[in-house]
């Protein structure tokens, strides 16, 4: 009996020794997986979408199975142009990493390198598919995109706006020409502005550019928070008066001034009613009681 139990604990141990193993073994793995390494691309700077077309400046690596000798990791020149052993230069500029496949493939063989050749083509960095966010951002700068970002995605990335910032922000684009168009984009979603479309569903394309610009008005004179504001939406004048605390008891509601920049560069007094509405850079002072 004795050998009998000491036979079953040995096997017992036997398995919790290879239970231990093998989950030392997985984390290992997990481990070494969530690790960075030399093609490892980090989640602050995310793998480029298999559909986002080639441009100047991306890394990309050919892979031409069964002849690895005919493969290579090379940079796109500004021309559009990669340079590959027998095959030369083949212009990928604004093709998808399949379409630039396929014509590795048709090159090898009308070249007569290959009879049935297999490409792969990765982007392993793209320079090309950026947009830049500038203005009132937290974060201005450059970041990486893929066919279905969005004005709000990238915004996100940038930090979001702060608390000067517009929400009707200016996506730039240059055409055909190199001529920059200019889209307003809503980022409430409600396209209130005039022409303007939402940015939940406005996709984005390397070289645009997203301008969010500052959006406050300053109030001084008899309110009981007088600075700098961001407009809210659709303000207008008695709901500005509310956002700088009301007007002081020194204060009157019908004795404002008003002081809006024009086209000419210059402030000029505007008539406010209490319903004129807010725009931005505008001069608000409430003036004392006459009696």
């Amino acid at each position: 009996m004795e050998a009998q139990a000491a036979r079953s604990y040995s096997g017992l141990m036997i398995i919790r020794r290879f239970l231990a193993a093998f989950c030392a073994l997985m984390l290992s793995a997990t481990v070494l997986a969530m690790q960075p390494s030399g093609d490892t691309l980090t989640m602050a700077q995310p793998a480029p979408s298999a559909l986002a077309p080639i441009g100047p400046g991306d890394q990309i690596r050919v892979d031409v199975f069964g002849s690895s000798d005919l493969g290579a990791t090379t940079g796109v020149a500004e021309d559009g142009t990669i340079h590959l052993p027998l095959v030369g230069a083949l212009q990928v500029t604004g093709l998808s990493p399949a379409d630039a496949a396929r014509k590795i493939e048709l090159a090898l063989k009308t070249g007569e390198f290959l009879v049935e050749p297999h490409v792969g083509v990765t982007v392993i960095q793209s320079v090309s598919q950026r947009v830049s966010v500038l203005g009132e951002v937290a974060n201005p700068g450059r970041y990486a995109i893929d066919p279905s970002t969005t004005v709000l995605d990238v915004i996100a990335l940038a930090g979001g706006v702060t608390d000067k910032g517009s929400d009707i922000v200016e996506l730039l684009r240059p055409d055909d020409a190199g001529t920059l168009q200019r889209t307003i984009i809503d980022l409430r979603g409600q396209a209130a502005a005039h022409n303007a479309k939402p940015g939940s569903v406005q996709n984005l394309r390397g070289g645009d550019s997203i301008n969010v610009p500052k959006r406050t008005f300053f109030i001084t004179g008899e309110v009981r928070n007088p600075s700098e504001y961001r407009i809210e939406g659709d303000m207008v004048l008695e709901e500005a008066l509310v956002r700088a605390g009301g007007v002081t008891p020194m204060g009157s509601a019908n004795r404002i001034e008003l002081r809006r920049r024009g086209p000419d560069g210059k402030y000029h007094d505007i008539k406010a009613k209490k319903s004129t509405r807010i725009e931005a850079g505008d001069m608000i002072k409430v003036k004392e009681r006459l009696f």
